[in-house]
C-alpha cells in the first residue's frame, strides 16, 4: 500500500466524522470479496447503502487542479482487493473512455452522471464504437464488466456538480489499464492514481480502523 495515505497514529477522517455508516459499508464489503458472487452482494450492499449517505467532508468534495475530474480514495483494504472511491465531476467534465480489468460497482451520489458504453474487441484491435449513452440519476447502481473490452466512459450531465461512488476488485488507483487517446486514435497504458495525494488528504478510512471498529463491536 502506498504511504502516502497511512497515518498510523491519528484516526482517518470516517472515524473524526462519526460516520459509522460509511465504516459499516467497508467493513461489509471487504467481507463480500470472500464469496463466488462478490459483485452482486457488492450492488446490493451499495444500494441500500447509498439510499441516504452523502459524503460528509467537503475536504474529499473539491476539484483537483489541472485534472478532468477529482478521485478521492475512501478505503483500501488490507489485500488490496477491494477499494471504494468517490469522483467528482463538474460541469462539462468527463473521463477518457477507459477499462477497469477488475470488477465495479458504481452509483451517482449527487448531480446526474451520463454513462457512454462502448464496443472494442477484447485484444483492443478495433477502435471504440459507441453503443449506448444513458443517464445514472442518484440511487441507481451499475455493475461494470472487469473484460478489457469493456470500456466506458462518464461526464457530469445535470448540475454544477455529480457525485458517485465507485467501488473496484483491486486498487483502481494503481492497476495498470487502458484508455482510449482519441487525439492519437489508439489505446493508452495508464494508471489514475488518487487526488489524495494531489490535495493533500489520507484515505477517508485506514484499514485499521476498520479492524478497531470490527473488534469492538
Amino acid at each position: 500500500m502506498n504511504k502516502t495515505f497511512l497515518h498510523e497514529d491519528i484516526s482517518s477522517p470516517a472515524v473524526a466524522a462519526g460516520d459509522t455508516r460509511f465504516i459499516n459499508f467497508a467493513r461489509a464489503c471487504t467481507l463480500a470479496v470472500d464469496h463466488d458472487d462478490t459483485q452482486a452482494r457488492v450492488a446490493d450492499l451499495t444500494h441500500a447503502f447509498v439510499a441516504d449517505w452523502r459524503m460528509p467532508d467537503s475536504r474529499f468534495l473539491q476539484l483537483q487542479k489541472d485534472a478532468p475530474y477529482a478521485s478521492y480514495l475512501l478505503y483500501l483494504s488490507e489485500a488490496a482487493d477491494l477499494c471504494i472511491v468517490l469522483d467528482v465531476f463538474m460541469t462539462q467534465q468527463a473521463a477518457i473512455a477507459h477499462n477497469h480489468l477488475c470488477w465495479c460497482v458504481f452509483s451517482c451520489l449527487e448531480g446526474v452522471e451520463r454513462e457512454y458504453l462502448y464496443k472494442v474487441p477484447d485484444d483492443l484491435s478495433a477502435a471504440p464504437v459507441e453503443i449506448l449513452s444513458r443517464l445514472r440519476k442518484p440511487g441507481e447502481v451499475t455493475m461494470a464488466d472487469a473484460a478489457p473490452g469493456a470500456f466506458h466512459q462518464v461526464e457530469c450531465a445535470q448540475g454544477d456538480m455529480a457525485v458517485s461512488l465507485h467501488i473496484y476488485g483491486a486498487d483502481i488507483g494503481r492497476l495498470q489499464r487502458h484508455m482510449w487517446n482519441r487525439t492519437d486514435a489508439e489505446y493508452v497504458q495508464f494508471r489514475s492514481d488518487y487526488s489524495n495525494s494531489v490535495v493533500g488528504l489520507p484515505a477517508y478510512l485506514s484499514t485499521k480502523d476498520v479492524a478497531k471498529d470490527a473488534r469492538q463491536a
